[in-house]
């Protein structure tokens, strides 16, 4: 199922979902990726942890209509695919500390100056990532663009996350990572990646 939002309209407290009624004990673990692509990271990471509830929202409406059948093809229950913008969508759909993890892969870094307000990572949203993660929660971000990479790390850490592998260091692949479609792309290629693994003190 896709849902779409346009607005920028405030959302009740009492109006936020029942992630409970939608994804049964799997809500217990609410997690979602921002900007699901061709979806090879949900898709896969939905299967391999079911007992994951996972929120994938991507504002390409073609991409997100795919990903969304593959997903009730491939019977995944823990998996729900909603069409929109994060910015917007995420504040309306999750109560602060709500979400276990966080997942952003590969966005697009919009090098042009009267562009930057599109970037994911602002100082706007690294803010947003912060309050909606739950104490502890992760956040798990990829880039294949090392000054992006750069500019990530210190703006999130200046927001307040506790990065993983020391400050302003990027992390290694931890052994159960599900790689994006893009990823397994620069796996086989040899193309570099920078992680980052931040997490809510």
């Amino acid at each position: 199922m896709i849902f779409s939002s346009e607005d920028d309209a405030p959302i009740a407290l009492e109006l936020l979902p029942d992630w409970g009624a939608r994804f049964g004990r799997a809500a217990g673990r609410l997690e979602l990726e921002i900007g699901s692509g061709h979806g090879g990271f949900a898709l896969a990471y939905a299967k391999a942890f079911p007992e994951r509830a996972l929120v994938a929202i991507e504002q390409r409406k073609k991409f997100a209509a795919m990903v969304a059948a593959k997903a009730e093809k491939r019977a995944l229950p823990n998996l729900l695919v909603l069409c929109g913008d994060a910015r917007l969508l995420a504040p309306r759909l999750f109560p602060a500390g709500g979400l276990a993890a966080i997942h952003v892969h590969f966005p697009d870094p919009w090098w042009k100056r009267r562009h930057h307000r599109r970037r994911l990572v602002d100082d706007r949203m690294s803010t947003l990532l912060l309050g909606l993660l739950a104490p502890g929660g992760l956040l798990d971000f990829r880039t294949d663009v090392e000054r992006y990479a750069l500019e990530a790390v210190a703006r999130l850490e200046e927001a307040g996350f506790a990065n993983e592998a020391g400050p302003g260091r990027f992390a290694e692949p931890p052994p159960d990572e599900i790689p994006s479609t893009r990823e397994r792309r620069y796996l086989a290629t040899g193309q570099p990646v920078w992680r980052l693994r931040l997490r809510k003190p």
